[in-house]
């Protein structure tokens, strides 16, 4: 995906972490301490114009980014007593202003992406923009579901050439836009085996399956903001490519076949996105109400993920394979399993590493050895290493929205009382926003 970095070869990041998991807690004091020292760091990290551009992929690395604040603002302690949202008026800002605008329409199978029909889509990252827009998506998703801005309220910054409608852009257009993106951009065409899936740029005429998650995830976010059209067709095409790109020998995801035959193994990462795959559509295998008689198989999806959940990063020599201390695999992995069986599970993935002593009421499950492993892990400036083409900022954004269990498309009842992000404070925030 992303840029390769001359970073340290993961720094003995798993060997230590495995080493350490058994010594450690991951009590919900030492989780909230590793999410404030991971926030404080990417506040430090970022760039005079908002961004965070490790990668290469600026507005990624943002994406990101945003997600981690964001996200942490509608839990319990929120910033803990830091005001982080000048960081998040930059972010925000930076991503507009980045945003890339292309015509939608009439797709090749005769569907409509042009959902508010105004002919346009938004995309962010160029080459690799299916990647890149995913990430963006639910960070501009999330502002509008946690309060941060109002759905209705013109964008602070608009992208340039971005002109959805006489008079100002608002917010829901930008993501109904992001969405329309995804919509045309999805492959079609009957007999073509990649159909339903998408590759690196729209409308490519393959898939493969570290791509195609990013679509579901982003769309998974959009369709919770009120007004947000995320129609039915793009879910049943994707059912496809869910059918294709699945071993039947073992349950996980290929890349472009699924045997793995093109030389790239199957993983835990694109495993993990094949379940984001199956939320997204509803359609498991398991007989629920969108399943369709088709050869979807979420259980034998998580038993591949079970039976490597121990293994470690293969490093340079192979960068997509393992899941401890792996960032793309545990992000992955985190958003497939989370939207599938939540983070109170304990039956489905039993091969752990060892959570350690617990708060009272808390049970070793996959979310628990997850955050353990990562709490063990964290360096001494709030960041985790990374390594390959996920280097620090990334990967510190990704573990802190695993450790503060961010809700994979469904924000939390209640979220907006819990943090008293009322009129005023909604207000408040649209003028930092507007003021940037």
């Amino acid at each position: 995906m992303f840029t390769k970095r001359p970073l340290t070869q993961l720094l003995g990041l798993a060997a230590a972490g495995l080493l350490s998991a058994n010594s450690l807690a991951a009590t919900e004091a030492q989780k909230q301490a590793a999410i404030d020292g991971g926030l404080a760091y990417l506040a430090a990290q970022q760039a005079a114009n908002g961004s965070w551009c490790e990668t290469g992929y600026c507005d990624a690395d943002t994406g990101a980014a945003m997600l981690a604040f964001i996200e942490q603002k509608t839990k319990p302690a929120g910033w803990n007593g830091i005001d982080y949202s000048a960081v998040v008026a930059k972010g925000l800002n930076y991503i507009l202003a980045n945003g890339v605008p292309w015509n939608v329409g009439i797709r090749p199978d005769g569907q409509n992406a042009d959902r508010n029909a105004n002919g346009l889509g938004v995309q962010w990252g160029y080459g690799e923009s299916t990647y890149v827009t995913g990430i963006v998506l639910p960070a501009l998703s999330r502002a509008v579901t946690a309060g941060i801005v109002n759905a209705n309220d013109p964008l602070p910054v608009t992208p340039a050439g971005y002109v959805p409608h006489p008079g100002p852009a608002l917010w829901k257009d930008l993501i109904q836009d992001t969405v329309d993106t995804f919509l045309q951009g999805q492959t079609t065409g009957a007999g073509n085996p990649y159909r339903g899936g998408w590759r690196y740029t729209p409308s490519s005429g393959d898939s493969d399956g570290s791509t195609a998650q990013w679509p579901a995830i982003g769309m998974l976010f959009a369709q919770t903001v009120p007004g947000i059209d995320v129609p039915k067709y793009t879910k049943d095409e994707l059912k496809y490519w869910i059918d294709y790109i699945q071993s039947s020998a073992n349950g996980s995801a290929g890349y472009v076949d699924p045997a793995g035959a093109s030389g790239i193994p199957n993983s835990e990462s694109k495993t993990g996105g094949l379940l984001v795959q199956m939320a997204f559509t509803g359609y498991d295998g398991n007989g629920g109400p969108t399943d369709t008689g088709g050869v979807s198989d979420r259980d034998g999806a998580i038993a591949y993920l079970n039976t490597h959940w121990q293994d470690a990063p293969a490093g340079w020599g192979n960068p997509w394979v393992g899941d401890l201390g792996h960032p793309y695999a545990m992000w992955s992995v985190y958003k497939g399993l989370e939207s599938n069986i939540g983070l109170a599970d304990t039956t489905s993935i039993t091969n752990l590493a060892g959570c350690g002593a617990l708060d009272p009421g808390d049970t070793c499950n996959w979310w628990q050895d997850y955050s353990e492993f990562l709490v063990g892990t964290q360096q001494g400036d709030g960041s985790w290493a990374g390594y390959t083409y996920w280097p620090g900022q990334l990967t510190t954004a990704w573990n802190i929205n695993i450790l503060n269990a961010t809700t994979i498309g469904i924000p939390e009842p209640g979220s907006l009382s819990l943090l008293g992000l009322g009129l005023l404070g909604m207000r408040r925030w649209r003028k930092r926003l507007a003021a940037r």
